[in-house]
């Protein structure tokens, strides 16, 4: 199923009482302010209060607009409808959310493997893992975050990382009545929005691997639990390998009404464009007899339709046409030619010639 971000459910409830603009007397934070303004505002840290109650608002200027309402912090010209202030300030609440508005289905990341990686694996993994929580709490909730250590070996580590405290929660084992799927690059199938609910648990595997020392460990995972892959048209090419990054595809894939392959596309790193530009160089160069020896060549309309899917720039394809020991951008009309000649002139070519990499 689709599911409304946090914010987005937090604006239609503030349409409904009639409030188009209001104001956060706090200056934003990282990450998506109002995404988590909701979260603080369902658990009562914060709440809304009407103009009539608190008295004057100083206009403010619009930082984002939800669903027609606006979102305002500091000075501006728009005028307020309410404010958000904290929660025990002593003034009457308009009683807006509540955590049963905000569900969500969870991401977890395990840490079965976690005892076996290197220092600087287990560092990285660390990281990622600060930032797959940020990104979880920018389109669901804090609560929709965990690590799932069974054995509970990796608390002493995330103690120092995460000083003074852990923000979020260490379960060793999941909650009865939750739906498990295992996200794995070698999953059976590819992921689907009609298998994921409000119940369901994401669960990615704590693995960074340097050495491609446990390449598939993640089918050790819940080996009776449905395991997907994220893919882009059947492929994991372009795929990354961040749990950081698959997060915000998956979390994309699930708020927007867009495929997976659109998803994916959204999030395309420079690594995963590299990837695909060199994978899809060896597929559709050609090479060519010249009397200076062997050409690559690639056909205009191929390079126009890589450039187009993926948003590649000159510095993939440079890139990439090093890796494949260079090419030349020829017209199609080259191509019908090459059909029935098995030589080309190096003065013909040329003339057919529109650009060369590297």
């Amino acid at each position: 199923m689709q599911f409304k971000k946090a914010k987005e459910i937090l604006s239609e409830k503030l349409k409904e009482q009639n409030i188009k603009n209001i104001k956060c007397l706090r200056k934003p934070g990282r990450g998506d302010f109002i995404n988590r303004l909701a979260y603080q505002i369902a658990t009562g840290r914060l709440k809304v209060v009407r103009k009539e109650y608190f008295g004057e608002i100083i206009p403010g200027k619009i930082i984002e607009k939800v669903n027609c309402v606006n979102f305002l912090i500091g000075k501006g010209d728009t005028k307020a409808d309410a404010v958000i202030v904290k929660g025990n300030e002593d003034f009457p609440e308009e009683k807006i959310l509540t955590l049963k508005n905000l569900q969500f289905p969870s991401i977890a990341i395990d840490m079965s493997f976690f005892y076996i990686l290197k220092d600087r694996e287990k560092k990285g993994l660390l990281n990622q893992i600060e930032l797959t929580y940020g990104i979880v709490k920018d389109y669901f909730t804090p609560d929709n975050f965990f690590i799932l250590d069974e054995n509970l070996e990796s608390i002493s580590v995330l103690k120092n990382f995460f000083h003074p405290h852990i923000p979020f929660k260490i379960r060793n084992k999941i909650p009865k009545n939750r739906k498990i799927i295992v996200l794995d690059p070698n999953g059976e199938k590819t992921l689907e929005k009609d298998e994921i609910d409000t119940d369901t648990v994401l669960i990615f595997g704590g693995i960074v691997d340097h050495g491609e020392r446990l390449t598939g460990a993640t089918r050790e995972i819940f080996k009776n639990a449905p395991h997907r892959k994220i893919t882009y048209k059947g492929s994991t090419t372009p795929v990354p390998d961040r749990i950081n990054e698959l997060t915000k595809i998956v979390c994309d894939f699930l708020t927007l009404p867009i495929t997976l392959d659109e998803a994916v596309i959204r999030n395309l790193t420079r690594q995963g464009k590299l990837r695909i530009i060199r994978e899809k160089l060896q597929e559709k160069i050609l090479k060519i007899k010249t009397e200076k020896g062997r050409e690559r060549i690639l056909p205009l309309s191929d390079y126009l339709s890589l450039k187009k899917e993926f948003n590649l720039t000159e510095f993939h394809f440079r890139k990439g046409g090093k890796h494949v020991h260079g090419f030349k951008v020829v017209k199609d009309d080259l191509i019908d030619k090459i059909k029935t000649k098995s030589f080309i002139d190096s003065g013909e070519l040329n003339e057919y010639t529109i650009k060369k990499y590297p």
